[in-house]
């Protein structure tokens, strides 16, 4: 079954950079916009590109440091976890 979209001229834009910046095609990229909407899909985008930047600047910490984070906060409210945990 064949359905028929039309996107307004700011829109296709707009679809246009997004596929762009994700690195995708405008066909690809559209499914997911109709699927998820502009807003979201444009956030999603922005948080993988934010986060790779990170891991190509070294802005990373392995999953021992994290833990070993976690583990010095609760020490230092002693061992208490938190309201929302």
């Amino acid at each position: 079954m064949s359905h028929a979209a039309s996107l307004s001229k700011s829109d296709l834009r707009r679809l246009e950079r997004l596929a762009e910046e994700a690195g995708s095609t405008p066909q690809k990229t559209l499914k997911t916009v109709l699927r998820d909407g502009f807003e979201y899909t444009e956030w999603f985008v922005r948080q993988v590109n934010d986060g790779d930047a990170d891991r190509k600047a070294g802005r990373i910490m392995s999953s021992e440091e994290v833990l070993s984070v976690i583990e010095k906060q609760r020490a230092l409210r002693g061992g208490k976890r938190s309201a929302s945990a």
